[in-house]
């Protein structure tokens, strides 16, 4: 056994200028940029996030065992990451930009993504109707504050400000047109 460590000690590749004479007593590495892959790393945060919205419709509406159907519509390319996304969200199968059936619940992801979990036959579509429109009514309160803040913008509100805010006014009103969706599928199937 003690053989064997040594000879994977000694040929795991050494950076430049590294004179230890094994591992064990080598200097710890230092943070190099071609360590760091920014692309990857927001790559990462935007899985997660969509993992975590997942879950969360999973979990509003079903036992946490149970494995639906997802899916995904989506503007950036997830066709990597499709299998991590389905073990950790729980799911039988998930579906990327795929046409959505109705009876799904629906998740928002900011303004990339869309998460419908097929919720059809498990839940009572008036109640979840009631509840999306109490949601949607919160969500415009939320559209008419920021409205009449971007519109008290004086030149004193520096750019970035106003920028986000527009961003978050965009990202609301995608909110409320998923939501309304939601709602015209869900009374669809309350037919």
């Amino acid at each position: 056994k003690q053989w064997y460590q040594r000879r994977v000690r000694e040929r795991i590749p050494r950076s430049a200028g590294e004179s230890a004479p094994s591992l064990v007593v080598a200097r710890y590495p230092e943070d190099g940029a071609a360590w760091r892959d920014d692309k990857l790393d927001a790559q990462m945060s935007f899985v997660k996030s969509i993992i975590h919205t997942a879950r969360s419709v999973k979990d509003t509406y079903l036992e946490s065992k149970a494995k639906p159907e997802v899916f995904l519509k989506s503007t950036e390319d997830l066709t990597d990451f499709l299998p991590m996304i389905e073990d950790l969200v729980g799911c039988s199968t998930l579906h990327l930009n795929q046409p959505i059936p109705l009876g799904t619940a629906v998740g928002n992801v900011g303004e990339k993504c869309e998460v419908h979990v097929l919720v059809k036959g498990l839940i009572d579509p008036a109640q979840e109707i009631n509840r999306l429109t109490a949601k949607l009514d919160g969500v415009e309160k939320n559209v008419n504050v920021l409205k009449e803040k971007i519109d008290g913008h004086c030149e004193k509100v520096p750019e970035h400000v106003q920028l986000s805010n527009n961003q978050k006014l965009s990202a609301l009103q995608a909110e409320m047109g998923t939501i309304e969706t939601a709602i015209s599928s869900f009374k669809k199937l309350a037919l």
